[in-house]
């Protein structure tokens, strides 16, 4: 997940907005710039094997977006929401999802405070 801003956006914002959601009791905290969808009640078109995991998967128009665990887990059960997610290298684009139980509320952090933070994880 790309979590920087690109310079010419970055320098009109002082704060990053952080978006808090809950999988298997555990937070995960997700740059809101970083996500392209929230989706409740997915239900995956079909399941496919990914590094041994048994992974579920949306089909979005032309995307199929793997429902991948943020703690490399295979899902036992549908989450509620599909928290759909960004990436890219290079030109390549593509989309994943993080399952989630539920949502909090987001917070804001400066930009210095959200990279402090990634760093001691």
């Amino acid at each position: 997940m790309n979590v920087v801003l690109p310079k010419k956006i970055s320098n009109l914002f002082d704060k990053i907005k952080v978006e808090r959601f809950w999988w298997d009791g555990v937070q995960v905290n997700i740059p809101f710039h970083c996500i392209y969808a929230i989706i409740p009640n997915p239900i995956p078109d079909h399941y496919t094997e990914i590094n041994g995991l048994n992974v579920p998967v949306l089909r979005l128009a032309d995307y199929h977006v793997p429902i991948w665990d943020p703690m490399h887990n295979e899902i036992k059960h549908l989450p509620k929401i599909a928290v759909i997610l960004t990436h890219h290298e290079d030109e390549n684009f593509g989309l994943y999802a993080h399952p989630a139980d539920c949502q909090d509320e987001s917070f804001s952090l400066s930009y210095d405070d959200w990279f402090i933070r990634q760093r001691q994880n």
